[in-house]
This record gives structure tokens, sequence and C-alpha cells, in this order.
């Protein structure tokens, strides 16, 4: 297993594999924890990378507008992100902010760009969380049809949201057999790149 000696190779490599795993479904940080903080406690869940920039230090995915994420966002815009590959033994956690973009050229460019199987969650006509009598997925009669169209899952478009988020920390640790390290960075405004550091794991 490489061993990484070199700050701006890690920092290269954390965001070489995020970006890739917003264009590949198979790729190990294609499905990260989210976080974010709620009114009692915070709050973690699954999401799909969508699309990443680093130029731009920006991860985005998209959500259900009713859903308690898109809330927790618009009252503490902190949020966390954090990955796990257990090929590689790498961990990663990044911190930023985040905003909810509902009906803007932000979400309608995700709306147009994702395949209509993905958007096929948005046309239910109650909120995620609803309270229910029985299991059920919620899903709309016309989403359960083959193959699903865009206007299958057109009515969806009012409950549909991208969440951008941009971050300012990258902390990255490696579980190695010579010995765990474990590298962090900063994104200073000032000076614009972000700075590296080796801490202890």
């Amino acid at each position: 297993m490489r061993r990484y000696t070199s700050l701006e190779t890690v920092h290269d490599r954390v965001w070489e594999r995020i970006e890739r795993a917003a264009d590949d479904s198979q790729a190990p940080f294609r499905i990260l924890t989210f976080g974010s903080v709620g009114e009692e406690h915070p709050h973690l869940r699954s999401v799909v990378v969508r699309s990443a920039d680093r130029d731009e230090r920006r991860l985005s995915f998209h959500s259900d507008r009713r859903s308690e994420k898109v809330a927790d966002i618009q009252a503490h815009d902190r949020i966390a992100w954090h990955g796990w590959d257990p090929e590689t033994s790498e961990q990663i956690r990044l911190h930023g902010t985040a905003t909810v973009h509902t009906d803007d050229a932000v979400a309608d460019e995700m709306w147009t760009r994702e395949d209509p199987s993905g958007l096929a969650l948005y046309p239910k006509s109650s909120a995620p969380g609803t309270p229910l009598e029985e299991p059920d997925d919620g899903l709309h009669p016309s989403v359960r049809e083959q193959p699903i169209t865009r206007e299958h899952v057109a009515a969806g478009r009012e409950h549909f949201a991208v969440i951008r988020t941009v971050i300012d920390t990258v902390d990255w640790l490696h579980l190695h057999a010579d010995g765990h390290y474990r590298a962090q960075f900063r994104f200073d405004a000032e000076r614009e790149p972000f700075e590296g550091r080796w801490v202890v794991p």
C-alpha cells in the first residue's frame, strides 16, 4: 500500500477522488455521509455526490426541499461530510457551508442533467418523514413504470432542491501498515490556496 509523504499530493488525491465520484457511480466516495446541525442534535445521512468542483471548493447533491436537512441548512449553514474507503483505508472529513437552491439556475441545471430514474423520489405527495401506518416507499404510481421518463417525474420539480456546499477544511486519515498518519488543510481566503499540515492521527 502506497504511503504518501507530500501534502500537495494528498490534497490533490482527495479532490481527484471526490471529483471522480461525482461522475462514477462505482467510485468509493460516490455516497458520503452528510452532516447538518439540527435544533436538538446533529443529523447524519448518506447522500449521493452529484457534482464536485475543486476550483470552486464545491460539492453538491439534490434533495427533497421538504426534508429535514433543508430546514437544518436554512437555520444553520455549517455542514460536514464524511467518507471511508475500506479498500485503501482512507477517511476524509470535510467542513464548510451550504446553501439551498430551489427555483434558480443551479436547481434547473441539475434537474435537467439528472437521469429521470434519479428523480423518481420527488413526485411524492408526502414529505420525507411523514408518519405511515405500514412500510411504504411513498412513490407516485407514475414512477413505478419502466422506463421512467421526464414526463413521469415532471410533477416532482416543485419538491426538488440542490444543496451546494463550499469546503473550507479538509481532514484526511490513512490507516497504513507502517503507521497511521493524518493531514489537515484549511482554506485561507486571503491567500486562496488550502494550507496543509501533518497532525497526529
